[in-house]
């Protein structure tokens, strides 16, 4: 345990006494302190004027009281709270997600858990709204910053992580830091003023030693030596200043590697009993450690090792415009207020020229005006309406003469109005097309679309650094190997969330969930862990494309337009149109649309099994007609099938007229013979043709030879097979 830790004061025998007693170790967290002050001091006064230009106190009390005095205007034209307020508007409707990419195939469903209980986290802490307080820190002074963290709630005996905003006026760095993220300060302060009371109730066993201090203070304001306080102690709000240090620390660390192979940190009794058995190398290595001293001025609070597992300071920054090194945060206000400044002078010098010339003054003589009526003269001379009287005769005699007639106003306190305005978004790269205020009839859509991304293009570091700073505040949520963050290190009990899937809808899932299951090599029980949150290794990053509805919309248009293009059927992607969508109730659109497409289904595949019956209905039909056929007709197609030779076929067909004909008494080839009852060639021809065959011509040779031997037709005849 730190020394620090150990009663800073002493008791005297009257209790009501407690003298301070010094403390060398929290001396040094003084120091820091004090160095962090004076080194932000510039930045500080920069950062608080940027605030009330945004918020319109523009003047200087003096150059005020000036202007006051002399009986002239001073005139606020605010041309920096519009600017500022698009550039909000632009980053409230372009939020991003965080995402987890899994490097491993197994850890796909943790990967869909993770990015659930983050959101689930976000939405808890309210995390769009801090986000954008953060970004117009940014935007307005050159830093904002985050907390994240953890909180315990002892009503309901769980915590929650949470991730917050933290005034930039709250937070002193290490002056000695570099980088522009500040990953290379060794401490990080933040110091609020509290009130004593609220102080003693969160430490409640240092009460004694917060009042001791309280009254020493009030003693230096009886002796008027308030210089030694003020950097703890506000003598008009009686608010005490209540610092956090954050620091980092090194120590040695000793790593013993096993003979399994394991490397460990620290070695278990049994262990030590045998270590020379088991103990294969051991090696030291130089670890970093974060530190946390809680104190107010001498009185030390808390001194203790960050709660946090992670290894890293609590607090993530938002950089507008910062190159680091000894370069100064600044945002986009910073370069608009000597624009801002000439605007406001130069339309008060406008309006006091006006005033000046519509009463330009008076000539009289001694005598023409009473004490009276110049004092009338003076006040109601420029009114209208207005009554004025003179002394008798005074007009007539020219005894009271107008000294100037009122005249324009002169032509260059104009223009260079004008070019002080139009300096405002050439400056800040937030031109009239971000706005909306130059978009003209005449102009394509195209061409506006052109201008916005040209504005776009020239904020799109600021938008960089948010992303940037999302990345962090979901590596000190999750952690990484070997420093897990708040999530792994406290959300260890099985818990059921709410998250939302893949597709967009809202599921119940069981994280750290503890389940019995069968070992399949030893055959003995096991627990296992279901959506561990300390398991799997991910990759971290924010979504490329916004998740907003002005975004949604767009790809929800191109989607339209390229199904257009490319001709596709609408029915085919009309889900995830719905999902890019903002129809209400889109998901009962999408059960409908899903439920029609599973009966259109289930019809399809009944009208293709009934025209599966129908085909084999009809090739039954045709197997029993084959059937039905008689022998030369089911040689034929068998021929035709390929499964019979042809010319078989055609013989046996032949031979089947042949014996139909002499069967009928009509005689076959020769000369036609005229009897009675018997059938002309020419109708004998038709009778073959009818039949598949081609009328056999007349030859004065002999018969050629057929193919089939009259045994082999007398046979097939008779038993309807062939007999080659």
């Amino acid at each position: 345990m730190n020394e620090v830790t150990e009663m800073q004061y002493v008791r005297t025998p009257d209790r009501e006494d407690v003298i301070i007693a010094d403390n060398p170790e929290l001396f040094k967290f003084k120091k820091w302190f004090s160095d962090a002050v004076d080194a932000a001091q510039d930045w500080r006064e920069e950062a608080r004027e940027d605030r009330n230009f945004y918020e319109g106190r523009q003047w200087r009390n003096a150059d005020k009281r000036t202007l006051e005095d002399s009986g002239r205007p001073a005139i606020t034209i605010n041309r920096i709270k519009p600017l500022l307020n698009v550039l909000s508007g632009y980053q409230r409707l372009n939020r991003y997600d965080i995402d987890f990419l899994p490097r491993t195939n197994d850890d796909m469903q943790l990967a869909q858990v993770r990015k659930g209980v983050t959101k689930y986290i976000m939405d808890r802490s309210h995390y769009n709204y801090e986000e954008s307080d953060v970004f117009m820190d940014g935007v307005t002074g050159g830093i904002g910053w985050f907390e994240v963290g953890y909180k315990w709630n002892w009503e309901i005996m769980d915590g929650d992580a949470f991730v917050r905003r933290v005034s930039p006026f709250d937070i002193y760095i290490d002056p000695e830091s570099r980088d522009k993220y500040f990953r290379d300060m060794k401490y990080l302060v933040r110091a609020r003023w509290v009130d004593k009371e609220a102080l003693a109730a969160l430490y409640p066993e240092h009460k004694e030693e917060i009042e001791a201090q309280m009254q020493r203070y009030l003693s230096e304001e009886k002796e008027s030596n308030e210089e030694n306080s003020k950097l703890w102690y506000q003598y008009e709000t009686k608010k005490i200043r209540f610092a956090e240090c954050w620091y980092k620390t090194t120590e040695t660390k000793t790593l013993y590697t096993l003979d399994t192979g394991e490397v460990v940190a620290e070695l278990s009794p049994e262990q030590l009993a045998i270590a020379p058995l088991i103990v294969v190398d051991s090696h030291d290595i130089t670890v970093t450690k974060v530190m946390l001293m809680s104190f107010f001025d001498n009185v030390v609070l808390e001194a203790k090792e960050s709660p946090y597992q992670h290894g890293e300071f609590p607090f993530v920054p938002f950089v507008c415009y910062y190159m680091g090194d000894d370069d100064m945060p600044a945002g986009i206000v910073r370069d608009l207020k000597d624009p801002q400044r000439e605007i406001n002078k130069r339309r008060s010098q406008e309006l006091h020229i006006l005033n000046t010339q519509s009463n330009g003054g008076w000539i009289t003589e001694e005598g023409a005006l009473t004490n009276e009526q110049e004092s009338d003269f003076r006040n109601n001379a420029t009114k209208p309406g207005a009554i004025l009287h003179v002394a008798p005769g005074a007009l007539t005699g020219g005894r009271i003469q107008r000294l100037d007639a009122p005249q324009a106003m002169p032509v260059g306190a104009i223009n260079a109005v004008q070019e002080a305005m139009q300096e405002m978004p050439t400056i800040s790269g937030i031109n009239e097309a971000l706005m909306g205020t130059d978009i003209s009839s005449l102009q394509s859509g195209r061409a506006i679309e052109l201008k916005q991304k040209q504005a776009i293009t020239h904020i799109a570091s600021l938008f960089d650094n948010l992303r940037y700073s999302k990345e962090v505040i979901a590596t000190l949520l999750w952690g990484r190997r070997g420093a897990p963050g708040i999530i792994p290190q406290f959300y260890t009990e099985e818990k059921t969330y709410r998250i939302i899937g893949p597709d967009g809808q809202f599921n119940f899932i069981t994280v750290n969930q503890q389940v019995q299951s069968i070992d399949p090599n030893t055959l003995m029980p096991i627990r296992r862990t279901l959506n561990d949150l300390s398991a799997g290794e991910f990759d971290i990053v924010i979504a490329d494309t916004p998740a907003t509805a002005t975004q949604r919309t767009a790809q929800f248009w191109s989607l339209v337009d390229a199904c257009g293009k490319l001709g596709i059927n609408g029915n085919m992607v009309l889900d995830i149109l719905l999902d890019l969508s903002d129809v209400p109730q889109k998901e009962e659109i999408k059960r409908r649309l899903q439920q029609q497409q599973q009966q259109a289904a289930q019809a399809q595949q009944q009208q293709m099994q009934m025209q599966m019956e129908i085909e084999k209905q009809k090739k039954l039909s045709r197997s029993m007609a084959y059937k039905d056929l008689q022998l030369p007709l089911q040689l034929k197609l068998a021929a035709e099938a390929g499964i019979f030779p042809k010319e078989y076929a055609d013989a046996f067909m032949e031979w089947s007229v042949q014996q139909y004909a002499a069967a009928m008494g009509i005689p076959m080839g020769g000369q036609p013979q005229q009897q009675q009852g018997g059938i002309p060639p020419q109708v004998a021809a038709q009778l073959m043709a009818a039949g598949g065959l081609t009328p056999p011509q007349q030859q004065p040779t002999p018969q050629a030879q057929r193919p089939l031997t009259q045994a082999a037709i007398n046979g097939l005849a008779e038993t309807g097979q062939p007999v080659l």
